[in-house]
């Protein structure tokens, strides 16, 4: 069997529904169509014929717009063990039983690196400034420049991210407020829910070692609100910042940022 066979034998497998292939209503309308009068002779194997050409003339169209160049998708799928690949920038992705992956072949290579997730996968992507790493679920995406991470959802009602190196944006699916973990945290969406929980801080982390870069003040201090459980705002929003912070108080934090950015930020109860 040639590529272009497995590829017409894959799609009329995940397309297949019963009743849509309809053989005799086609030969109906391609009797009508054409003046067809069936004869007593040879009667069953003419029309077994002309089913036979009609399904086909079908199938063959079907299968063409699965497959046209223009909207073609490369799936990377796991069965029952899961299975390494490479994508085209050189990244590598593991896919768990049962899951799998998809992109657009010509677009990933030529615009944006971006798959679209089933299941779960694991991640380990090579670092390109200029196109970043979108993976996007039924729930929640990821976005990342280069890094290694488990994206999780195996099940209906939760989205799970856990990094390994680098740093990750996790957000709910069609949100724009998210949260950035880094190496050795643990993220989760519920569905239903509007920001992703952080279930899972590194000692490094509790201790309160932030890293931002060039990030919108709004998300810092939506970041810090709920990690000492305290909201924040500011008096200005239109500031960004580039700052490590390894402090044990958020008094102190609030004053760097203050004296760093020129604002004044208060709390509420």
């Amino acid at each position: 069997m040639n590529e272009l066979e497995e590829k017409c034998l894959r799609f009329v497998l995940r397309h297949y529904q019963k009743n849509k292939l309809d053989t005799r209503q086609a030969l109906k309308v391609f009797k009508e169509k054409h003046g067809v009068v069936g004869r007593a002779g040879g009667k069953n194997r003419y029309f077994l014929f002309l089913s036979g050409l009609a399904a086909a003339i079908l199938l063959a169209f079907i299968v063409w717009v699965g497959i046209s160049p223009e909207k073609q998708w490369t799936e990377l799928a796991a069965y029952e063990h899961a299975v390494k690949y490479q994508l085209p920038d050189s990244s590598v992705v593991t896919v768990y039983p049962y899951s799998s992956i998809c992109f657009r072949t010509k677009n990933y290579a030529d615009v944006c690196r971006e798959v679209k997730l089933t299941g779960k996968v694991g991640f380990m992507i090579k670092k390109d400034c200029t196109r970043p790493f979108k993976v996007i679920g039924k729930l929640a995406e990821v976005q990342v420049l280069g890094t290694c991470f488990v994206m999780d959802e195996s099940r209906a009602d939760t989205a799970w991210v856990q990094v390994e190196s680098g740093k990750v944006r996790f957000s709910v699916l069609g949100q724009s407020e998210g949260v950035e973990l880094l190496a050795g945290m643990e993220a989760q969406v519920v569905k239903g829910q509007h920001v992703p929980q952080i279930v899972h801080r590194p000692d490094s982390v509790k201790k309160g070692s932030f890293v931002f870069e060039n990030t919108p003040l709004p998300k810092v201090l939506a970041e810090l609100s709920r990690y000492y459980g305290v909201k924040l705002v500011a008096d200005r929003t239109d500031k960004r910042l580039t700052a490590n912070f390894d402090a044990h108080s958020l008094d102190e934090i609030i004053e760097i940022i203050e004296k760093v950015l020129k604002v004044h930020i208060k709390k509420q109860v």
